[in-house]
């Protein structure tokens, strides 16, 4: 460090800025006492010096503005000479030229304080402040340490010793700065300068949202922990509180703090009042975190607390009895009714499972009920002379470890009332109990089986069931107005349509009249009957007499309309006498005919076969087509006499010309006249 190091900064003074207060923070003895009106030089072996109040405001500068709450002086025990302490002088043993004779070194300790965030050029103090007493300088030699941001923050007039800010300070990034300033004299003053926090940060939440989890009827008092607001301020101006702003229905929360060792004001939040999830499954505070600054900065965090299920509810029928009148002709497996209860817990502790107690109604199980929808369904004939009241007792049970359990009365009468809509029951007759039905149906075949009823009318319900959709292949018939049957009024093709869409309606003769509706899709199943179709009824082709067995000829292709096993197609040649189809040989899956031997064009120029395409329904169909082959003829025979040897006799005289003998070339089966010689 280059103890008169100049400062070259040139930023413009601000005068009429206010001036921060200055604070000596340690005891340099002997020191300068200026408080109030006195100023008191003190040392052990000095006399004691009184100076009246101008001459304390002169020496630092009070009257330009600038408030000295203490200031230091030191002074070298080289200054004392002789036996008379008073009279002695005190010279700055310094380096500048000119002044050659030192004795001591006088320094002095200036500390100035200025809040954080003021605008640059603010004035930070005054140098001279801390000379001591009598002493003024024109020229100060400012030294500071690299990275101690004196030289980038501050400005210094080296005449004035003005010190003023070139940029607006920030706490958080650096709170102190400290350099030395000597005078010409030798004086050296160690310059202090604090940065005071003010509220310019508000506390924050590490998240914006949180989300908690807490069992219902979690004991009052329990915490849960959160993540405390962090502020960048301190002191009194860093969290001093937290609120519950809004969303604290019932107050069921609280909230407490404990401030730690590292000042951080910690958070939990606390179990205030009963919690119940069925009455309120989520509280949706909003915490707000506050400084102790003025006016007071604040940051929120948004807290989902969700309030999770245990099993303290047991299901709860919408009815403590139920009704119902039924008819003594009613079929088995028709349904009577569905009870129902609820249960406000959530997951298994809210599934609710029915049965019929057994040990207390129904030994001889007239009615079985679904488990899982409630519905009562009639296992058994009914006959209303034996007995005229059933009285049930249906159990609901939710599913959980350890399942809670209501019951509930079922009254069944086998008469008539009239305060219910109508029911139905469904009942397709396919073999799967699908809405299904073959194409082979004929009409009059029933489709599936309605089972309508009304309590408020009995055995003979006044309920009109009607049928829509199905464009006229379907049609609806009762002998009872009870059971109601689906039937094929027209006769079906899954080719042409393999779906209908229709939707069957009760609509009973109340007032205002009550309805009971439902849809579902005929799914029209595929019988064998369609053969397959070759896409040529006769081919043709041409192909040499002389080719290898296993020889392509060509291929044929059949299709069939139905589906599955009854549309597979498997290929077959028509086996026969004088067909020569032992010529040839077709592939089952393609349809690709191949020579299977070789052709002879002499004995047979053009053979047919007969080709099957059959299905894999059952029974089977089939249909055929005929494949002329016609041979192409190759000199593969050698010309034969029709006999070995010839004998003749010829008259003389036998006038030239005269035919004597006849001989015959055999081509094969084809005979070649040929003329005498």
């Amino acid at each position: 460090m280059n103890l008169f190091q100049r400062n070259v900064h040139s930023q413009r003074l601000h005068p009429s800025r206010p001036i921060a207060a200055n604070h000596v923070h340690r005891p340099l003895p002997p020191t300068l006492l200026c408080s109030g009106s006195v100023v008191q030089v003190e040392r052990p072996d000095l006399q004691s010096v009184v100076m009246n109040d101008s001459s304390c405001a002169d020496l630092f500068g009070a009257k330009r503005g600038i408030t000295i709450t203490c200031t230091r002086i030191k002074v070298s025990n080289a200054c004392v000479r002789g036996p008379s302490h008073a009279d002695n002088k005190c010279r700055v043993r310094t380096a500048v030229a000119g002044l050659s004779d030192p004795c001591s070194v006088v320094s002095a300790a200036l500390e100035l304080q200025l809040d954080e965030e003021q605008p640059a050029g603010t004035i930070v103090g005054d140098i001279s402040a801390g000379l001591p007493p009598g002493e003024t300088a024109t020229l100060y030699f400012i030294s500071d340490h690299e990275g101690t941001g004196v030289g980038s923050d501050l400005y210094i007039d080296e005449t004035t010793g003005i010190i003023t800010t070139t940029k607006s300070l920030d706490r958080e990034q650096r709170d102190h700065y400290s350099f030395i300033a000597v005078t010409m004299t030798g004086t050296t003053i160690e310059v202090s300068i604090s940065v005071n926090d003010i509220n310019d940060h508000a506390p924050v939440f590490a998240k914006k949202k949180v989300v908690l989890k807490i069992p219902e009827h979690t004991q009052v008092g329990t915490r849960f922990h959160l993540e405390p607001a962090v502020d960048a301020d301190k002191d009194q101006l860093t969290t001093q509180g937290y609120t519950i702003r809004e969303g604290n229905v019932g107050q069921a929360f609280r909230l407490e703090t404990k401030r730690s060792a590292n000042k951080v004001l910690n958070l939990d939040l606390v179990v205030n009042g009963p919690l119940d999830r069925e009455k309120r499954s989520t509280y949706l505070l909003v915490l707000e975190a506050y400084d102790g600054g003025s006016p007071k900065r604040m940051g929120s965090m948004s807290l989902e607390v969700t309030i999770t299920d245990i099993n303290d509810h047991a299901p709860a029928f919408n009815q403590s009895r139920y009704h119902a009148i039924i008819s003594e002709n009613l079929q088995q497996g028709s349904s009577i009714l569905q009870v129902f209860a609820t249960d406000e817990d959530e997951g298994d502790n809210g599934l609710v499972l029915y049965e019929i107690n057994r040990r207390q109604s129904d030994p001889d199980r007239y009615f079985v009920m679904d488990t899982k929808s409630g519905v009562i369904t009639l296992n058994r004939p009914l006959d209303y002379e034996l007995k005229r009241v059933h009285e049930l007792v249906v159990q609901a049970r939710d599913n959980a470890s350890q399942p809670e359990a209501t019951n509930a009365f079922v009254t069944i009468h086998v008469r008539d009332y009239n305060d219910n809509q109508p029911t139905m029951t469904i009942i397709f007759l396919s073999e799967d109990g699908n809405p299904r039905i073959s194409e082979g149906a004929q009409p009059g075949q029933y489709v599936a089986r309605i089972s309508v009823t009304d309590p408020d009318y009995g055995e003979y319900a006044n309920v009109n069931v009607s049928l829509e959709g199905g464009d006229g292949k379907f049609a609806l018939t009762t002998k009872d107005s009870i059971i109601y049957l689906i039937y094929v009024d027209q006769q079906l093709d899954r080719e042409e349509r393999d779906s209908y869409d229709l939707r069957v309606m009760a609509t009973d003769s109340g007032s205002p009249p009550l309805r009971a509706e439902s849809s579902f899709t005929i799914e029209v199943m595929d019988v064998n009957d369609n053969p397959p179709l070759f896409d040529q009824q006769a081919y043709k082709q041409t192909i040499p007499e002389v080719v290898y067995p296993g020889s392509f000829v060509l291929q044929v292709t059949a299709r069939d309309k139905d589906q599955g096993p009854n549309g597979d197609i498997r290929y077959s040649l028509l086996k026969g006498k004088n067909s020569h189809s032992d010529w040839f040989t077709i592939d089952p899956v393609t349809g690709i005919i191949t020579t299977a031997t070789v052709l002879d064009f002499e004995s047979e120029p053009a053979p047919s076969i007969t080709v099957v395409a059959t299905d894999s329904g059952r029974p089977p169909l089939s249909s055929t087509a005929k494949v002329d082959i016609v041979l192409q003829d190759v000199n593969d025979n050698t010309p034969v006499f029709s006999s070995n040897f010839y004998n003749a006799s010829i008259k003389e005289n036998t006038s030239a010309g005269t035919c004597f003998l006849e001989v015959r070339l055999i081509f094969n089966y084809f005979i070649s006249n040929l003329s005498p010689h």
